[in-house]
């Protein structure tokens, strides 16, 4: 579905060290990928070049089919002529991510309103998305302030969906959640792409977080990825140091 080819990434012109060294990983149809790492790995600004927030100093981003334009500004209309996009992101922090001064309604209208939906018919499916991850249409009139840690990160996905992503892009989403919570989540999350079909892009560095959770795993380390396999392997019995570490850490091993 979509291919990530050597991708480098500097911030600077070079010698300057790449945050992301030669990255080169694929993602298929209906599949969950876990890219895990330790923080300052080059997980989050890989997220980035993906969704077309940052540009690669190399490489390229292929989708199949091809998508016009890059992958952030390539939309197109989906069922029912709601409009569609190929890739979409939660980020890791909803109170920097959501507007505090909008109501839950604006906020997961807004990305209908800017592909040209009327808002009056963005505001009537902004309550159809909430319930899709199990909010309740009440909560459409309140501001983030006045919702849960659970419930902000559940209204950011919300506001994803929105634009029928083929692929949804998880950046962190889950880290600032208490376990109860994080394990809802997940089991949100395969529920939703279960039924809509979309690949999911998981990124952490907790590995207890995705037991039984991914389909395929990349380890990443100082920019480049280290090992990469079917989960169930990577996890039962991992090639590499790196990755016997932190599965050491999270007591796999």
């Amino acid at each position: 579905m979509v291919e990530m080819a050597h991708i480098v990434k500097r911030f600077g012109q070079p010698p300057a060290a790449a945050a992301v060294d030669g990255v080169s990983l694929a993602i298929r149809e209906r599949e969950t990928y876990v890219l895990v790492g330790e923080s300052g790995s080059g997980k989050s600004t890989l997220a980035r070049i993906l969704v077309g927030l940052e540009r690669p100093s190399e490489g390229e981003v292929r989708w199949f089919p091809p998508q016009p334009g890059s992958a952030f500004a390539a939309h197109g209309h989906g069922k029912g002529g709601v409009p569609s996009s190929p890739v979409q992101m939660v980020f890791q922090n909803p109170d920097r991510s959501l507007n505090p001064y909008w109501r839950v309604q604006n906020i997961i209208a807004e990305p209908l309103v800017l592909q040209g939906m009327a808002r009056r018919e963005a505001y009537a499916l902004a309550g159809g998305l909430l319930e899709q991850v199990r909010l309740p249409r009440g909560l459409l009139l309140r501001r983030p302030s006045e919702c849960s840690g659970g419930q902000k990160q559940r209204i950011a996905v919300a506001r994803a969906l929105a634009l029928r992503p083929r692929l949804l892009v998880a950046d962190e989403m889950t880290s600032a959640l208490d376990p109860a919570t994080e394990a809802d989540m997940m089991q949100l999350l395969m529920d939703l792409q279960w039924d809509s079909g979309m690949s999911i892009l998981f990124i952490t560095h907790r590995l207890d977080a995705v037991h039984g959770f991914a389909d395929r795993m990349g380890v990443m380390r100082q920019g480049r990825i280290v090992e990469e396999g079917e989960a169930a392997s990577l996890l039962r019995q991992p090639s590499t140091a790196y990755a016997k570490a932190l599965l050491a850490a999270c007591q796999y091993t």
